[in-house]
């Protein structure tokens, strides 16, 4: 081949996951730029080398010496383009080379060396925005002569003056950091902990080394000892601390934040005023801050951190303020994830604070499509806040955002997640209990669910909204019918429409059983009372209300609490004839007779047995057989257990049974008469066990003993 332009290097080690990976995407490079790839396996056992080979212009063993910068000069010796990229086993290069590949054949170019941004993912899932960005100088014109220094996290030092390029739309990807801080990364952080301590002892003041050992220490016990001595080192103004200062002190930050260390005021005291102008200091140190007002509920604290946070990550996206400080270290909050979290709380904050106009600027700066379901959440409560304590027209922010975050970028997936997350945050509005709340506030000015008023033809909480606005039956009935995802649907709603006279299922909608069943449900938990009065009087011929019906009393017998204490007798007695009643006629219509038998009873799902039983029991009841009640509760809790509670219950407020377990007066009588002589007796007394063997005590023996 003709001599390369561009020399890629890289090395590696039992990288099979991950090699084919970054090699592949280098191709699109080599097409374009006269290129050659060198690489170095320093002890590979699992097969990288065979995909290595199928790549590599040239492939050197290298034994590993516990020094990287030893294998990554073994490699630049190698090489002979003009020019030099580094690249590492787990990262790929992005598919867009169009800046790259501009820099290295521009003939005019003058520069030494040149930055990248490498992202690091730290999830399995890539498009989650949930990534660190560093700028890593990562290409070196060959004549420097400038080879590798540092046994880890090593680094081309290039002397003053030197001119730099930042080529900031390429990108490398990079994913080895997944997993690092969890137990599959110990063995990882065991090597470069150790490497690091090596060179520590060689350099103990070496403030790049220190911030490299805190980097990689985070979690581990000995990380404060670390973070102390390099932060003395920088008050010390020892060799380094102007550059690596701002990320010594944004991980001391951090880290007292995190172990809610009495030092975090200090050290970010000592953050603002020696580095104020350091995107570490305004980001990283401005995150930790705003997440302890956030915490503490401090809503003033929330708005100057928080505030600071979105002017300095909007400042750093620009390419405005010290871009140069971030070459030091990587923004462990810099990633939009952050900014856009940040910007909607600190919104509600201002809301809290009394300034919808800083609050409504922050949130007409985002783009719906860029939330994550989490962002997507807390948009839906600070619109919901918005819309409850002042008169502003929070429709057209409202409609373009959700509009915006049901988008499909960068995946139908993930619009449809968020779409949930708000849906679900949004639907909170309807809780009486959350509505209570709103009325209590001093700033209330009205209800926050009509701010989803607008949204009443694109989903079901809009739909929702104008139903409890709806001005009659009729018009309530009319917009149900326009409900097609009934799980999205919230059940204060529905109960409203019932209230008013609704008839449910909509005779012109049929509805699935699994459908009328969640409804049912989630209605019994909105509602104790569940109007059974509205809901639980079906008509015969209508086998849809009869269903409806079924699932309605279901749902209440499942959610009342029937070992409770303070159950209400009176109301306990009454839903269990009312279960008792509807599981009758529903048997009745749905079944044969033949099966409704005691002897055929087992062939039907587990509550319909503990159903029919029941059914017969309250008819036998009204005979006054009290004993075949009991013995009819218990057959059916035979064939359904889980009805316990609900059949210990009925045996116990049911007052004809309770008559005839009532023991006879000449009983108690005889009962209270052998109490009051085994009273003068120590319990222990050879005359108290002789007086249990008598007859008289056999008799009341049952009472005596009753707990």
């Amino acid at each position: 081949m003709s001599k390369p332009v561009l020399s890629i290097g890289l090395i590696f080690k039992n990288e099979i996951r991950c090699l084919e990976r970054c090699l592949q995407s280098l191709e699109p490079l080599r097409q374009a730029v006269p290129c050659e790839v060198v690489m170095a396996d320093t002890g590979s056992e699992d097969g990288s080398r065979a995909v290595a080979e199928k790549y590599a212009d040239i492939i050197i063993d290298f034994p590993w010496v516990n020094d990287f910068s030893a294998a990554r000069n073994a490699v630049m010796d190698r090489a002979s383009g003009e020019w030099y990229l580094s690249i590492d086993a787990d990262e790929w290069l992005d598919e867009n080379i169009t800046e790259l590949a501009a820099f290295i054949q521009n003939k005019q170019n003058t520069a030494a060396a040149a930055y990248v941004l490498v992202r690091s993912y730290m999830t399995h899932t890539l498009e989650g925005g949930n990534y660190l960005d560093g700028s890593l100088l990562r290409i070196l014109r060959m004549s420097s002569g400038l080879r590798y220094r540092g046994a880890i996290h090593e680094a081309w030092h290039l002397p003053p003056g030197q001119e730099i390029s930042e080529l900031n739309h390429t990108i490398f990807h990079h994913d080895g950091y997944i997993g690092l801080r969890d137990d599959e990364g110990a063995e990882k952080r065991g090597r470069n902990r150790d490497i690091l301590n090596a060179e520590l002892e060689k350099n103990p003041q070496d403030l790049r080394l220190l911030m490299s050992y805190i980097d990689c220490s985070r979690g581990e016990e000995d990380c404060l000892d670390y973070i102390l001595r390099a932060a003395s080192f920088v008050e010390e103004k020892k060799p380094g601390w102007k550059n690596f200062g701002p990320p010594i002190f944004r991980h001391a930050v951090l880290f007292a934040e995190e172990n809610k260390r009495p030092e975090l005021a200090e050290w970010t005291e000592r953050a603002m005023s020696w580095f104020p102008n350091s995107f570490f200091t305004t980001i990283d140190v401005a995150y930790a801050n705003f997440d302890e007002c956030w915490i503490k509920q401090d809503y003033p604290g929330c708005v100057r951190w928080g505030e600071c946070f979105v002017k300095a990550a909007a400042d750093r996206t620009a390419g405005r303020g010290d871009q140069s400080g971030l070459l030091y270290g990587t923004l462990l909050m810099g990633a939009p994830r952050w900014a856009v979290g940040v910007r909607i709380l600190t919104a509600s904050a201002n809301l809290k604070e009394g300034n919808p106009e800083r609050a409504w600027k922050l949130l007409e700066d985002l783009d719906g499509a860029q939330l994550e379901p989490a962002h997507a959440g807390n948009l839906a409560v600070v619109l919901r806040e918005f819309h409850s304590v002042t008169d502003w027209d929070t429709a057209p922010l409202l409609e373009r955002l959700y509009g915006e975050l049901c988008r499909p970028e960068p995946s139908p997936e993930q619009a449809e997640e968020r779409r949930t997350a708000f849906l679900q945050m949004a639907s909170v509005a309807f809780d009486p209990a959350q509505q209570e709340r709103e009325r209590q506030n001093e700033q209330f000015r009205r209800l926050s669910y009509t701010a989803f008023l607008p949204l009443a033809d694109r989903c079901e909480i809009g739909l929702a909204a104008a139903v409890l606005e709806s001005g009659s039956a009729e018009e309530a009935a009319a917009l149900l019918a326009k409900v097609e995802k009934w799980e999205e649907f919230p059940a204060l709603a529905l109960s409203n429409a019932l209230e008013r006279g609704v008839r449910f299922p909509l005779p012109e909608r049929p509805m699935k059983l699994e459908e009328l069943d969640d409804l049912a449900q989630r209605l019994s938990q909105q509602d104790q009372r569940l109007e059974l009065e509205l809901a639980l009087s079906p008509s015969e011929e209508d086998l849809y209300s009869m269903t409806w019906a079924w699932s309605l009393a279901l749902a209440a017998v499942r959610t009342y609490d029937w070992a409770a204490e303070d159950a209400d007798a009176e109301q306990g007695m009454e839903l269990a004839r009312t279960f008792a009643r509807v599981e009758w006629d529903f048997l009745h219509r749905f079944y044969m007779p033949s099966v409704l038998c005691e002897e055929n009873i087992g062939l039907l799902p587990s509550l319909h047995r503990f159903g029919w039983y029941c059914g017969q029991a309250f008819n036998i009841l009204e005979t006054g057989d009290a004993a075949g009640y009991v013995r009819l509760l218990r057959a059916g809790l035979a064939l359904c257990e889980g009805m316990k509670d609900m059949a210990g219950f009925l045996v116990e407020h049911t007052g004809e049974v309770q008559a005839a377990m009532a023991p006879p007066p000449e009983l108690v009588e005889l009962a209270n008469q052998v109490r009051a002589i085994m009273a003068r007796y120590d319990p222990n007394d050879p005359a108290v066990a002789a007086l249990k063997q008598s007859e008289a005590y056999q008799k009341v023996a049952y009472l005596l003993e009753r707990q």
